[in-house]
C-alpha cells in the first residue's frame, strides 16, 4: 500500500501519480491517485515543490515542474520543444562563436532547457541543461523577469531572498533596451547577453535566449555587437514557441506549465 511507503519512496510515488494526471490537479485527486491520505500527499508535494519538481498554481492545484521536465529530457527522447528551438540556437551559436542557451521559467526561477555550442569550439563554459537559477540573477533570468506581467514580477521580487540592490532600475533598463547583460553573475569569469522570447499576443516573456562565454572573449562592446542577431533569433523563435505551447502561452507558462505529455510528444 502507498500509505506504507517510506518517506523518499512516497515522495517519488506522488510525483509519478501527478505525472499521470491531467494538469493542474488538486490535492484530493493527487492523493486518491497515489493511494495516500491528503496530509501525507500534501507533505510530499511540499518537498517536491521546494526542490522544483512540482509547481503549485494556487487554487487550481499542482503541475509537474521544470526540474522534473529537464530530467525527463535528459533521460528520454529529445522533446518536440527542443527540436523546435535547436536550429535557431545552433545558427546563433555559429554566428556568435559562443554557446547559446534556451531558458524557460519555473516559478521564481529559470531553467536551462537547451544549450548549443558553436562549431570547432573546444572551450565550453556555459550553463548546463537542467541548471536552475533565480530570475533575479543573470541575463537569462532578468530578461524574462523584466517582461513578465507586473503582478507576477512583483511576486517574484517579493519571494526573492537575495533582495538584489538596484533590481527595479535594472529591470527598467532591460525593458527599455530589450535585452539584459550579465558579468560573472552566475559563473565566475563568464559574461553574457540575453533577450526575451515574447508571446506576440500578450507581449510577455515565455522564456529567453542567451549567449555566454569567457569574459576575455565577451567584454561589453562585443556583447553589444551581438544584440542584433540575438534579438532577431528571439523574434523568430518567440511566436513559434508561443504557437507550440498553445493559446495564452504567457499564462500557460506561469510556472513552466508544459505537461509531460506535450513536452515529450
Amino acid at each position: 500500500m502507498a500509505e506504507e511507503l517510506a518517506g523518499p519512496a512516497r515522495i517519488l510515488h506522488v510525483l509519478e501519480a501527478l505525472a499521470g494526471l491531467e494538469q493542474p490537479a488538486n490535492l484530493p485527486v493527487i492523493a486518491a491517485k497515489a493511494g495516500l491520505g491528503k496530509a501525507k500527499a500534501y507533505r510530499s508535494l511540499r518537498v517536491l515543490q521546494e526542490e522544483g519538481y512540482v509547481d503549485h498554481v494556487g487554487r487550481t492545484g499542482y503541475r509537474i515542474g521544470s526540474r522534473a521536465l529537464a530530467l525527463a529530457s535528459l533521460m528520454g527522447p529529445r522533446p518536440a520543444l527542443l527540436r523546435l528551438a535547436r536550429p535557431t540556437l545552433a545558427r546563433l551559436a555559429a554566428h556568435a562563436a559562443e554557446t547559446t542557451h534556451l531558458h524557460l521559467r519555473s516559478g521564481t526561477h529559470r531553467i536551462v532547457m537547451l544549450s548549443e555550442d558553436p562549431p570547432n569550439n573546444p572551450e565550453r563554459l556555459g550553463s548546463t541543461v537542467g541548471e536552475r537559477s533565480p530570475l533575479t540573477s543573470g541575463c537569462g533570468g532578468t530578461s524574462i523577469l523584466a517582461f513578465l506581467p507586473a503582478d507576477q514580477a512583483r511576486e517574484v521580487l517579493r519571494r526573492d531572498g537575495t533582495k538584489r540592490r538596484g533590481i527595479n532600475a535594472l529591470l527598467t533598463r532591460v525593458r527599455r533596451n530589450g535585452y539584459a547583460l550579465s558579468f560573472s553573475d552566475n559563473h565566475p569569469e563568464l559574461n553574457g547577453i540575453a533577450a526575451p522570447l515574447l508571446d506576440p499576443d500578450s507581449g510577455h516573456a515565455i522564456g529567453s535566449i542567451s549567449i555566454a562565454g569567457h569574459e576575455r572573449r565577451l567584454p561589453e562592446p562585443v556583447l553589444l555587437r551581438l544584440r542584433g542577431p540575438l534579438m532577431a533569433a528571439c523574434a523568430e523563435l518567440g511566436p513559434r514557441l508561443a504557437t507550440f505551447l498553445g493559446p495564452n502561452s504567457t499564462a500557460h507558462l506561469e510556472s513552466l506549465d508544459v505537461t509531460v505529455r506535450n513536452l515529450l510528444a
